[in-house]
């Protein structure tokens, strides 16, 4: 269970629990049927990095707009390849009543105005939602609502402009994400570093856990630096 200031730390997000945190996730981690939606995606080595269960308690307010890519100093950010997707498992009916997710299609390719109010979405600000008011919470024009089923996996880049709706419903909205890399190999080496230097937590599972999931374990051992962590883009994406 999280503690009363957890929640109010994430009252726009939901709480949010790494699956670092149990061994359990290993086996959604390597779940092969997934696997193979990323195979005939063309992505046949794909890498995972991390990834939340999170969960929008009822009556709570939006997901403020916002991105996921930290990599925008690397030009190769402003292509069409795609260096980090989103695999979202919902555990539940989820709809625009409930939170479920919103997009803006096209943003991780084409500037928006929200860009603009989006660079520090991270900021502690927006997850506490002291401004209720603010157009970073509220629905727009050309935003897509993506309702599901439970069960459903949803896949999108990390660039993409996103949120969710509020839960305005009496039970918990409730989402695993994880983040998987699609062409880990293909990828600068300065990206292969920052995300080779974060799995150092899947050591601190069982031998026998870390072997269902070792071949989706970034792996780099070159010489270049680690990117520069770095979530705003800049004039190249126009």
């Amino acid at each position: 269970a999280q503690s009363p200031q957890h929640f109010e730390e994430r009252k726009s997000t939901g709480s949010m629990i790494s699956v670092y945190e149990d061994t359990f996730f290993a086996e959604l981690i390597a779940y092969q049927p997934a696997l193979d939606v990323l195979a005939e995606l063309g992505y046949l080595r794909p890498r995972w990095s991390s990834g939340y269960i999170i969960s929008k308690p009822p009556h709570s307010p939006p997901l403020f707009w916002h991105q996921d890519w930290l990599g925008w100093n690397e030009p190769i950010s402003y292509t069409d390849l795609p260096q980090q997707l989103f695999l979202m498992y919902y555990l539940v009916d989820t709809d625009q009543r409930n939170g479920c997710l919103r997009v803006i299609a096209g943003s991780h390719r084409k500037r928006h105005a929200l860009h603009n109010i989006a660079e520090e979405a991270h900021a502690d600000n927006w997850s506490r939602y002291t401004d209720p008011g603010h157009l970073i919470y509220q629905s727009v024009l050309g935003e897509q609502a993506l309702p599901v089923q439970a069960g459903d996996l949803v896949i999108g880049d990390s660039r993409l402009l996103h949120g969710s709706y509020a839960n305005q419903s009496h039970q918990r909205r409730t989402v695993i994400t994880l983040w998987f890399h699609p062409d880990f190999d293909s990828s600068p080496e300065p990206i292969r570093a920052h995300l080779n230097r974060k799995q150092s937590r899947v050591l601190d599972w069982p031998l026998s856990v870390q072997q269902r999931v070792q071949h989706l374990v970034p792996d780099y051992d070159g010489q270049k630096e680690p990117m520069t962590v770095n979530r705003i883009p800049n004039n190249k994406l126009k």
